[in-house]
């Protein structure tokens, strides 16, 4: 059975700081969670506790949305699932205040890590059991056991692939110390740096820095695959 949700922009302010300026930008949040395979009431439940700006309780969302708190604590457990909220338990207010995760990044990584490896682990074990088929059944000369081995090859690949881009990336948003983390943050102050009233030479500064770290990173990837590479390889010896 389908959520039923209410339109959220004509629902009275229930969180303070909020307005309707800011709820009528949920469908956006629904659209980018939409991308990613989630629900229509998983982005709207991120999207306003982003436009909140502070930590809420599952009874303010579920009465800012129009939702029932079955619907919100089910859509709550699986954002912290995927890693998109956290959530702690305030002693006064005796009760959980959730928060979404600002690193986007770090949401779209466990989102690749979890949904896009499945497929090709399943399609890979499908190609695997095709080719035993056709090996018993027509012999090892049929054409489609070379296309088929040729699947799985590349299903493996791709698997390893994924595995190392997204754990480097996923790491090195985590550490401050790493040039991707700095790459990010200089971006963000470069995004905040063209206001209205900001100086050229601000802008320009940030836009300088930005392309330095940017640069730098590229060169450090590799040696990030590497040694991850190496150490898988340790894993499994």
């Amino acid at each position: 059975m389908s959520t039923q949700i209410q339109s959220s922009e004509r629902l009275p302010i229930a969180i303070e700081g909020l307005d309707h300026a800011l709820l009528e930008q949920l469908p956006t949040f629904e659209a980018l969670f939409k991308v990613f395979g989630f629900k229509r009431v998983h982005g709207r439940i991120w999207g306003l506790m982003v436009l909140a700006g502070h930590p809420l309780s599952s009874q303010e969302i579920s009465t800012q949305l129009g939702i029932s708190q079955g619907t919100t604590s089910t859509a709550l457990n699986e954002l912290a699932e995927w890693g998109a909220t956290t959530s702690e338990f305030d002693s006064q207010r005796r009760c959980h205040l959730h928060s979404a995760v600002q690193n986007t990044l770090a949401i779209v990584a466990q989102v690749i890590r979890r949904r896009e490896q499945v497929v090709l682990q399943q399609f890979r074990v499908t190609a695997s059991r095709t080719l035993d088929h056709v090996i018993e059944r027509y012999g090892e000369r049929d054409p489609r056991v070379l296309t088929l081995r040729s699947i799985i090859s590349t299903c493996e690949i791709a698997e390893a692939l994924m595995h190392l881009v997204v754990g480097v990336v996923a790491n090195a948003l985590e550490d401050s110390q790493s040039l991707l983390h700095k790459v990010v943050k200089a971006a963000l102050r470069l995004s905040s740096a063209g206001p209205r009233g900001a100086s050229d030479a601000s802008t320009l500064s940030a836009s300088m820095e930005a392309l330095r770290l940017s640069e730098a990173a590229l060169r450090e990837t590799p040696r990030d695959l590497e040694a991850e590479s190496d150490t898988g390889e340790a894993r499994r010896g």
